[in-house]
């Protein structure tokens, strides 16, 4: 089997998914600490903000972008996975002050690193398995879909920088987007993590 190490958790994260264009005015600081999203003591250190792309960024490093018909709120972990988190809370609470925006998607994420000593050898061994031996195949990443009984759970793992990379998604289609909809869907973050961290990291 390939070789493997400790994961690291980069970031955990939320992604709503609206069939209309995310208003880049609902992620602005004053938007977000007015409705008691986010922490009013929170301070916002960078900002983006053009036709397409909205992001706002504090000192603690959580970041909240809008772009397209996307909502991504993202908290820097940096370490191991976590009994608790902002970011679920957060996007729960932007999504009830928006509550008249349709949401039909929603994303709980996490970014994961691995050092391994050759990450394409890792890959590719993950493709065709230990005896595989294709010299000229050199393939860079691969996506996995894997569906759970609650949930599809999407895995795209890369290459990057001399390590592994793995973009872990657990995809929820919302049927009724009503606030209690959408929190009762990323309160079942704990059951993803759970099989992030029972089957999954295993396996990596």
């Amino acid at each position: 089997m390939p070789e493997s190490s400790a994961a690291t958790v980069i970031h955990a994260s939320v992604v709503l998914v609206s069939p209309t264009p995310i208003d880049p005015q609902s992620i602005r600081p004053e938007a977000l600490s007015g409705a008691g999203i986010v922490p009013a003591n929170w301070a916002p250190t960078a900002g983006i903000s053009i036709p397409i792309v909205a992001q706002t960024q504090y000192q603690n490093g959580f970041t909240i972008l809008a772009e397209g018909n996307r909502c991504i709120f993202q908290e820097p972990v940096n370490g191991a996975l976590r009994e608790t988190y902002q970011v679920h809370d957060i996007a729960k609470r932007y999504a009830d002050a928006t509550k008249l925006v349709p949401y039909n998607a929603a994303g709980v994420n996490w970014l994961l690193a691995i050092t391994v000593e050759d990450p394409n050898l890792w890959i590719r061994q993950k493709l065709m398995g230990e005896g595989g031996n294709l010299s000229d195949f050199h393939p860079t990443s691969l996506q996995i879909a894997k569906q759970l009984g609650f949930v599809v759970c999407n895995l795209n793992i890369r290459s990057e920088n001399e390590r592994i990379v793995v973009d872990c998604n657990y995809h929820f289609q919302i049927q009724n987007s009503s606030p209690d909809k959408i929190a009762s869907t990323l309160d079942s973050w704990k059951k993803c993590q759970e099989h992030l961290g029972r089957d999954l990291l295993p396996e990596l």
